[in-house]
């Protein structure tokens, strides 16, 4: 077999899978409902470098949602990954622009550790004390949501054993992964929204958030958000 029947082959297998897998609408209906969400929240932003790598996210969630159709399930996970890093990302270099302009130039790096230091992270009561008081009671829950996510991602990135048995070496349709896909892709939502509305909606004006009806619908379950947007008080 020659080199181009060979990834024919692959391809035929991979599209196999994506027309099988896409009879899934409703689930990839809420890859595209995120994908979409953090793009318009992106076009709220002032700081052209932020709303890039909100843009970014965006189309990570997307390739990654694209990989998983495919079956290519570790490359969809660690797509999956990168959009929450670079997220939370986003949040930390609106903070510490010293730190955002050194990463533009190549001269520094997103770090984990520092995103979800309990101190001084992206989700953290120093960043609610500035920015939204009222999130205080919440951030523990999210940034321990948001350190557990990004562990189980990354054992896709990392290659534990157990990924390998589990997505094998073949490419085949796996119905395990792809719910396990989406049960991450659902707390990464969570901690995106979230993270962003912990930093930035006091900042938008009343006529800004009625266009970003998402915010309510995903995060009105949380009392002060919903407060702030109109809604009502829990009795």
């Amino acid at each position: 077999m020659n080199i181009q029947d060979y990834f024919n082959k692959i391809n035929e297998c991979c599209q196999g899978i994506f027309h099988e897998t896409l009879l899934d609408t409703s689930s990839f209906g809420k890859v595209h409902h995120l994908s979409a969400c953090i793009f318009e929240f992106s076009e709220n932003l002032e700081d052209i470098h932020e709303i890039n790598l909100l843009k970014a996210v965006s189309s990570q969630i997307e390739a990654s949602a694209l990989s998983l159709a495919l079956g290519i399930y570790r490359q969809a996970f660690s797509s999956l990954r990168l959009a929450l890093e670079l997220g939370l990302g986003t949040v930390y270099f609106s903070l510490f622009k010293l730190e955002h302009n050194e990463w533009l130039r190549g001269n520094n790096d997103i770090k984990w550790s520092k995103l979800i230091d309990s101190k001084n992270g992206v989700l953290s009561n120093r960043l609610t004390n500035a920015f939204f008081p009222d999130l205080n009671d919440y951030v523990t829950e999210y940034n321990d949501k948001a350190e557990s996510v990004y562990r189980k991602l990354s054992e896709f990135v990392h290659g534990n054993y157990e990924t390998w048995e589990k997505s094998g070496l073949v490419i085949s349709k796996n119905e395990e992964l792809i719910c396990r896909y989406f049960r991450h892709l659902e707390s990464v939502k969570e901690v995106l929204l979230f993270s962003l509305c912990c930093r930035y909606i006091k900042t938008f004006l009343p006529e800004q958030l009625e266009t970003m009806q998402f915010i309510s619908e995903d995060l009105g379950h949380i009392e002060p958000i919903r407060l702030l947007l109109g809604g009502p008080k829990e009795k």
